[in-house]
């Protein structure tokens, strides 16, 4: 009997431990992937990112845009024109060899001396000369898009001839010349023009209906005094030169070409 009740003992303490065993969760149990993954972001000890300060630059800075010209304006390549009557713009000088070279790429005058007029170039030369100036001002905005470079017409000539006198022009009326002469050697217009008589002869725009160009004002070598008279005019094919021929250009809005 003492022995039964023992062995009673020892089971039920048996079964009490066993169940307690049971009740504990295991420490080798493997957690969830999900539980892993929340540890392992929870733990990590990689750098947070950097913070800056550090702002874009700005300016106040504006695309270029540009004016109309003033009664006295100087373009990108440096000539000089002077507003003349009837709203449109005249170079105070004849073209010289350095501003023909600049646009042009090269140097027809026979008279070299950059300073000189430009000599030995035809009306063709003359107006290529204005459309790839007007390009290139407009490109580089020094010049309004609706403005272009042109040769005079007659009527304007003679607008910028006006009171140019025979004692401001190289000509070889007082003496013979073998040459042209640097631009604005002698004295002015009451308009601020040098050369508007004497030095080259200067094309006009003319009409190109026409199998002739025309040039007025004399040149260096004319003496007789027909030819130096403002009226006097010389012609010529579009794609004739002559070291006595040169131009200016006038500046006007398109609309009034």
């Amino acid at each position: 009997m003492k022995l039964k009740f023992i062995a009673w003992i020892a089971a039920a303490i048996s079964i009490v431990w066993l169940a307690s065993a049971l009740a504990e969760p295991s420490s080798s149990k493997s957690a969830s992937p999900q539980a892993v993954a929340a540890k392992s972001k929870g733990t990590t000890n990689a750098p947070a990112p950097a913070v800056t300060n550090v702002m874009p630059v700005l300016t106040n800075t504006l695309p270029k845009i540009a004016q109309m010209p003033e009664d006295n304006y100087t373009n990108g390549l440096g000539m000089k024109f002077v507003k003349a009557p009837g709203g449109f713009w005249a170079g105070q000088f004849e073209v010289t060899q350095k501003d023909y070279l600049e646009v042009m790429r090269f140097n027809p005058s026979v008279f070299q001396g950059e300073k000189r007029p430009v000599d030995n170039v035809s009306w063709n030369n003359a107006m290529e000369f204005c459309r790839k100036l007007t390009v290139e001002e407009i490109v580089t905005t020094n010049l309004p898009p609706n403005f272009v470079y042109t040769l005079p017409t007659e009527g304007q000539w003679e607008a910028l001839l006006a009171d140019a006198s025979l004692g401001d022009a190289v000509t070889s009326q007082t003496g013979s010349r073998g040459t042209t002469s640097v631009v604005g050697s002698l004295g002015s217009n009451s308009l601020g023009l040098y050369d508007t008589r004497g030095n080259v002869m200067e094309f006009m725009l003319g009409d190109t209906s026409k199998p002739y160009r025309v040039l007025r004002g004399g040149s260096w070598q004319d003496r007789i005094e027909i030819n130096l008279r403002p009226s006097f005019r010389n012609y010529c094919p579009p794609d004739q030169r002559k070291n006595t021929y040169g131009f200016r250009c006038v500046l006007l809005p398109s609309a009034t070409k």
